[in-house]
């Protein structure tokens, strides 16, 4: 089975499964520079990591009527707080309940892991996800973290087909700490975001693609540009 992962620029991934499901990560559009053009379909299921706001877009607007929103319970408070009306309570996890890092609820056949991430946030604490598809496929998704040496961990626990890493510095793991990052999550493919959306941030990918080529030369690194895809 075929899952279609397309960066929409920042920290933002559409996924859509080989069965149609429509999955959502961070959402950050309106604001974006680096978006693409094309407007995403509202989706079945929106991963948020933290409230910071590139990651927290109009959720509300992001959701299709029937979708679910994932994070933790202080950050759903937040999301139903800011779009009073807009969304039942069968639009988030667990009836509102949300998860914490450690869990992992199954939605719409979609196995979905928190795990730890290293960053701030206003609401609830930073996270990163593992999502598991219908067919076994594991992607992770880092969020907004510096390296941190849990991330073996991960690595073992999960087979990973693809990991998408934050690269971009400032506020996030710079190309080394990622590139060493590779190293210890052991994924078969990964891709870097969270760069050149703002001129504070490293500008490319060059650097992280030399170094992880270093640091796990196994490791495939796909460098998208926002708008592109990549099959898994």
């Amino acid at each position: 089975m075929t899952h279609q992962v397309k960066w929409l620029g920042h920290a933002s991934f559409e996924i859509i499964t080989g069965e149609g499901l429509k999955i959502l990560i961070d959402p950050y559009r309106e604001n974006n520079p680096s978006a693409p053009t094309e407007e995403p379909d509202p989706a079945d299921l929106v991963l948020v990591t933290h409230d910071h706001f590139d990651h927290l877009e109009n959720v509300a607007g992001r959701t299709a009527a029937k979708g679910v929103i994932v994070g933790q319970p202080e950050v759903l408070a937040k999301i139903q707080e800011n779009n009073p009306g807009n969304l039942e309570e069968e639009n988030f996890v667990n009836g509102g309940g949300g998860m914490n890092i450690g869990g992992t609820v199954e939605v719409r056949g979609v196995k979905i892991t928190m795990v730890q991430a290293f960053h701030s946030s206003d609401a609830g604490s930073p996270a990163g996800y593992v999502v598991q598809l219908s067919d076994g496929k594991t992607i992770y998704h880092a969020g907004d973290t510096g390296i941190f040496s849990g991330m073996e961990l991960i690595g073992e626990l999960y087979d990973l087909d693809l990991a998408l890493l934050p690269i971009g510095s400032v506020f996030t793991m710079d190309p080394a700490q990622a590139a060493l990052a590779v190293e210890l999550l052991q994924p078969e493919k990964v891709i870097p975001m969270h760069f050149g959306t703002f001129p504070i941030l490293v500008p490319d990918a060059a650097e992280f693609v030399e170094l992880a080529e270093k640091h796990e030369p196994d490791a495939e690194v796909i460098v998208l540009e926002p708008g592109e895809s990549y099959n898994l």
